[in-house]
């Protein structure tokens, strides 16, 4: 496991700059944003959905975009869990998620049920790379799916959401990623 970025990344055109690279995944997002507006009654929070949306953000760039990750990974100082146990905890954060979503009969709830989605999507870090953008636009399904307002919540800064999710991991509590929610929609 490498503790450093690399300035370079072999992608489908070749050795690219990290920087050429994310102007992309940009463009990749900004196409699943528009994808997600047209097809998100369509759409279940499972794990289809999400390997459907990493492979959107990421595979014109790479080929393993859409598949769970192969080796392992470093995130920080968090080392998520092996390559090997993805399947069966990404089995286990759908049926979780859809057990929780009977419950959630409220908004408090729903934001709630939200926050842990994507706080243990991230934990798993299924995919090689991407994750956070994968979290935040399931994020963005689900709040379109319980007509929930999403303006603000795409406008959240990805150092703010990172930041949100490091403290509520450290903590083993939600809370931080609730009250970003909270007031991005509010």
């Amino acid at each position: 496991m490498s503790k450093t970025k690399p300035s370079y990344r072999e992608t489908k055109f070749g050795i690219l700059s990290i920087r050429e690279i994310e102007a992309l995944i940009t463009d990749g997002v900004a196409n699943v944003n528009a994808f997600l507006l047209r097809e998100f009654k369509n759409l279940p929070i499972n794990i289809d959905t999400a390997k459907e949306l990493h492979e959107k953000v990421a595979g014109h760039v790479f080929e393993e975009a859409g598949n769970f990750r192969k080796n392992e990974v470093k995130v920080g100082n968090y080392e998520p869990p092996k390559f090997f146990q993805i399947p069966e905890l990404m089995v286990n954060w759908e049926n979780d998620y859809n057990e929780r979503h009977k419950h959630a009969k409220n908004q408090d709830k729903k934001i709630e049920l939200l926050a842990w989605m994507m706080h243990q999507f991230l934990l798993i870090h299924p995919f090689f790379d991407y994750n956070g953008r994968v979290a935040r636009l399931l994020g963005q399904l689900f709040l379109l799916q319980h007509k929930l307002p999403i303006s603000s919540f795409i406008g959240i800064k990805r150092t703010d959401f990172a930041a949100a999710m490091k403290k509520s991991t450290s903590e083993k509590d939600a809370k931080n990623i609730i009250k970003l929610i909270n007031k991005s929609i509010q």
